[in-house]
């Protein structure tokens, strides 16, 4: 319903805002629906439309990053997550781009470069203790990957402390302490 509201807004060529803002919606709405070359096609034209640094910019931005790895282009992806990080948005987007970034790194085997945009997640002050603890998670298994053990330790026990429930983490942290020979410690 929602993609055929904005096929209607985008054949009525409204002002370049309102275009490239329908573009946008309707992108998301096919990201949405997992119609993910639809989604990027979309996001190309709100892009060519809208090229100076707005809000509607990084977030086309960033869903194509998201859509591009869900297509398994995960370089892409990398490129567009760096495109906002260079954009400077509020907190909230940063973080999302240095972690999805982080994320995507991991995928493409490059740990530290995840950890450091783990890092940098980190000095955005997280508020959401929830996503903090995912970022901490996160941060431990590229550190495991790495075997930087104590670090990974450590980030689970912060993500631990943040939330409990998180599973993930503590065979992060189980496996971590038995690289370091703590059997007994280990699950």
């Amino acid at each position: 319903m929602a993609i055929k509201d904005y096929d209607t807004a985008i054949r009525l060529k409204p002002s370049k805002t309102v275009l490239t803002f329908s573009y946008v919606k309707r992108a998301n709405a096919k990201l949405d629906n997992g119609d993910n070359i639809g989604a990027i096609e979309d996001y190309n034209e709100a892009i060519r439309l809208q090229p100076k640094s707005s809000v509607i910019l990084t977030v086309a931005y960033l869903n194509r990053g998201l859509a591009r790895f869900n297509m398994g282009d995960t370089i892409g992806a990398v490129r567009d997550y760096s495109v906002v990080i260079r954009l400077k948005p509020q907190n909230v987007m940063l973080a999302n781009a240095y972690v999805h970034r982080a994320i995507a790194r991991s995928k493409l085997e490059d740990n530290i470069g995840a950890i450091k945009d783990y890092d940098d997640t980190v000095r955005l002050a997280l508020e959401n203790t929830d996503f903090a603890a995912y970022v901490y998670s996160r941060r431990a298994a590229a550190k495991l990957a790495i075997n930087d053990n104590e670090g990974a330790i450590e980030d689970c026990g912060t993500a631990i402390h943040l939330n409990p429930d998180l599973v993930d983490v503590y065979r992060i942290r189980d496996e971590a302490k038995s690289n370091l020979g703590n059997y007994a410690e280990a699950g």
